[in-house]
């Protein structure tokens, strides 16, 4: 059964994806409270401001209405019939008359002072009797210092909606060509109470009456440099609304402006705060909003913390195995100290590898059991035409009395056999390996009658404890024998070099023979390529199949087209040891 993993490939690691995931899940829910917070300190803002707004609106319709029924008062005052009649006739009446119309005009004024709070004075100039009767200062003859106070303001030319001596405000009033005069004194002080009892609609708050020609009339504010400055952000243009609170700013502290008109007086009443003692109540909210914030942004790396410390590094521990497995160490253990799932899967990659360990080194001995069996295989290949005419050899040299000869070719026939049949290791020094090559060139020079010849190169640069596996150079010769010059050339000639270099021997076996066509080359050259489990196991595969199996797949034999016009043989062994070293 085939499991397939579906995706892409991606270089992110698991845990990475795994807070990526729950980050973008928790982000909207961070986003939303975080809008919700602010929105709900916004409209808490703008309830605190429209309720301060709703009550300074009250209180200022509250004094302008006031004010305005001052104002009736006293203009129904200067329509009284015994201030009338005291104003046309007070030179003709008797005295009874006029004191008796002086009477009812005081008890009017006094009606007039106790009907308001705001009234501190009122009273009247009547130029026909020349007095003045106020209830402050009574029935007065003129000039007084009553009359002198309220002519000097009644020649401004333009009549303002009040007037103002120094911190005082009168409303007044004339009637009968300024024959007669009608003045009210606002209470100062109990004007000022209504505007800082406007003031407690909020804490921190300051209340003025005022505008921007006239500048501050009444302030709760004892700094004029603020009151002026108030005064010139509420008669900026955008801050002329009368209908919602506002925003300014001075120096750097920022304000909101709250403006109600009051026609009466032809002033407006502009309560202002700051807006840090707005959103003070809201402190509080934002100091838990923030907390919970860096709570969560704790949370967040905890969690990032547990998933790399839980998933990370147990599946980092286990690539890392892998990774040494692909490197062929499988001499490896994961240790796991925790009872969960990666325990499990711990256990089974430590079981995989130690029968996978004792998997190879099965395979290992099997190979190597193989190999030895090939060896003796090739061993008991002794061709008995070989034999045959090696002993025919000898004994035609006896016959011919050339004992020389036959001594020699005896002692190598016998050094011949000895080689191929003796047994132990497998391994010899090469020079042997090669030594043997040589012997066996001889003897056949000899069946051939000196028909065909060898060139030695002679070893180059072979260590002398450098081995290789016994018969690995003679079956290539062996194989130029039989199939390079089976034509009967005369001239037939063999050449073997060897050499080694940086880890590397190469024996190069190289022939002139005539046979060997480019087809069969490129046949041997695929057959040797060839990694079939049923290819043939003796001559030139059983070589090849050794050295790849021993050496690894970068070793072997490799076929080509000799320079002296016949085959050329290549025999490389890659010494891995001397390589790592």
């Amino acid at each position: 059964m085939k499991l397939q993993a579906s995706g892409k490939s991606s270089t992110w690691f698991v845990y990475q994806k795994i807070v990526i995931v729950f980050i973008v899940l928790l982000l909207p829910l961070i986003t939303m409270s975080l809008w919700l917070n602010f929105k709900g300190m916004s409209v808490s803002k703008d309830a605190i401001l429209d309720s301060s707004f709703a009550g300074a609106s009250f209180y200022s319709k509250q004094l302008d209405k006031e004010m305005y029924f001052i104002r009736n008062l006293q203009l129904e005052l200067l329509n009284d019939q015994d201030l009338q009649k005291l104003g046309f006739r007070g030179g003709t009446l008797d005295n009874y008359e006029e004191v008796a119309l002086i009477d009812q005009i005081r008890d009017r004024l006094a009606t007039l002072t106790v009907s308001s709070e705001y009234v501190l004075n009122a009273g009247v100039y009547v130029e026909s009797v020349g007095k003045t009767i106020s209830t402050f200062s009574g029935v007065t003859n003129t000039p007084n210092v009553e009359m002198e106070l309220i002519s000097s303001l009644l020649s401004v030319k333009s009549k303002p909606s009040f007037y103002r001596s120094g911190d005082r405000i009168f409303f007044i009033e004339t009637e009968n060509n300024g024959k007669i005069w009608s003045y009210i004194e606002i209470a100062r002080p109990k004007l000022l109470e209504a505007l800082k009892e406007i003031a407690k609609l909020y804490p921190e708050s300051e209340v003025l009456l005022g505008n921007k020609e006239l500048g501050s009339i009444l302030a709760t504010e004892a700094e004029p440099a603020q009151t002026t400055g108030i005064l010139a952000l509420a008669g900026s243009g955008d801050l002329n609304s009368l209908e919602t609170p506002t925003k300014g700013s001075m120096h750097g502290v920022d304000y909101f402006i709250i403006q109600n008109d009051v026609s009466s007086l032809g002033l407006e009443l502009i309560m202002y705060v700051n807006q840090n003692e707005i959103t003070r109540p809201l402190s509080q909210f934002i100091t838990w909003f923030y907390t919970l914030f860096i709570i969560a942004l704790i949370v967040l790396i905890l969690y990032s913390f547990s998933v790399n410390l839980m998933i990370h590094r147990p599946l980092s521990k286990l690539v890392k195995a892998f990774h040494m497995i692909e490197t062929d160490n499988l001499d490896i253990t994961i240790e796991s100290k925790s009872k969960d799932e990666f325990h499990y899967v711990f256990n089974s990659f430590n079981n995989m590898t130690l029968k996978l360990k004792h998997s190879i080194e099965e395979n290992y001995e099997q190979k190597m059991a193989l190999q030895l069996s090939q060896l003796k295989q090739l061993q008991s290949q002794i061709n008995p035409h070989f034999l045959y005419n090696s002993f025919f050899n000898i004994y035609m040299m006896c016959k011919v009395n050339d004992a020389e000869s036959a001594a020699e070719l005896s002692q190598k026939l016998g050094s011949y056999y000895q080689y191929i049949t003796r047994s132990g290791s497998d391994d010899v020094p090469f020079v042997k390996e090669y030594r043997h090559a040589l012997d066996y060139c001889d003897i056949q020079c000899i069946r051939f009658s000196n028909r065909i010849a060898y060139e030695d190169g002679g070893p180059s640069g072979i260590p002398p404890a450098f081995s290789v596996p016994r018969l690995i150079i003679q079956p290539i010769v062996e194989n130029v024998f039989e199939h390079a010059f089976v034509d009967g050339m005369d001239d037939g000639r063999i050449y073997i070099n060897a050499d080694y270099r940086d880890g590397r021997l190469r024996v190069t076996v190289e022939d002139n023979g005539r046979m060997v066509t480019d087809e069969l080359i490129a046949q041997l050259g695929e057959r040797l390529g060839d990694d079939s489990k049923q290819m043939e196991k003796t001559g030139l595969m059983n070589v090849h199949n050794r050295l790849r199996l021993k050496y690894g797949p970068e070793s072997g034999l490799f076929i080509s087209r000799s320079v002296y016009g016949g085959l050329k043989v290549e025999l490389i062994i890659i010494d891995v040891s001397e390589e790592a070293s």
